[in-house]
C-alpha cells in the first residue's frame, strides 16, 4: 500500500532477494553497547547521527578493510538498513556498512537530518580497535568535530565529540 515498489511480483522479488532470516528467538533486543553484560555480543551495532559523524564511520571503515565499496545503501525499510541488510551480507560472506534511514514512513521517528549506519559487530570491533592509526587522529578531523558541536548546537544537543 506504500508504493515504494511498483508492484506485489516486485516486492516479492525484494524479499527472496534479501532473503531474511527467521527470528532466531522470540524478541529481537536493542540496547545500547554499555548495557551488554561482560561476553554478551551483538551482532549488529548501529548508530543514528548527522552527515559529519556517519562520514567519519563510512571512511573509517574504508581504512579498516581497504574495501572502497564496504559502505552500501541498499532499498529497503528502516529496520532492513539497521538489522536485515547488514545480515544479508554477512551470510553471504561479505562484511558491509548499510547506510539507511530513508524509508519516508519511518523518518517521522528520527531527528532531522538524521541517518542511520549499522554494521556487523566484528567490522565495528576492528574500527574500534584501529581508530588511532587513522584520520581520526589528524587536524582534518579536528575541523569536522567543530562543525559537529556546531550542528549539536544548533539542535540543542551535547558535546560535540
Amino acid at each position: 500500500g506504500e508504493r515504494y515498489l511498483a508492484s506485489p511480483e516486485a516486492v516479492r522479488r525484494f524479499f527472496e532477494f534479501i532473503d531474511p532470516r527467521p527470528a532466531p528467538a522470540r524478541y529481537c533486543v536493542f540496547k545500547p553497547l554499555s548495557l551488554f553484560a561482560a561476553g554478551e555480543v551483538p551482532e549488529v551495532v548501529a548508530f543514528f547521527g548527522r552527515p559529519e559523524m556517519l562520514g567519519g564511520l563510512h571512511f573509517l571503515a574504508a581504512f579498516v578493510t581497504g574495501d572502497l565499496e564496504v559502505v552500501v545503501s541498499p532499498f529497503g525499510a528502516d529496520c532492513s538498513h539497521v538489522l536485515t541488510w547488514p545480515l544479508h551480507f554477512l551470510s553471504r560472506g561479505h562484511t558491509k556498512a548499510v547506510l539507511g534511514g530513508f524509508d519516508p514512513s519511518a523518518r517521522r521517528y528520527h531527528r532531522p537530518d538524521e541517518l542511520s549506519f549499522a554494521l556487523p559487530w566484528g567490522l565495528f570491533s576492528e574500527m574500534v580497535g584501529r581508530w588511532p592509526e587513522s584520520f581520526l587522529t589528524t587536524p582534518t578531523w579536528e575541523g569536522v568535530k567543530k562543525r559537529i558541536a556546531l550542528s549539536q548546537k544548533a539542535w540543542g544537543e551535547g558535546r560535540g565529540d
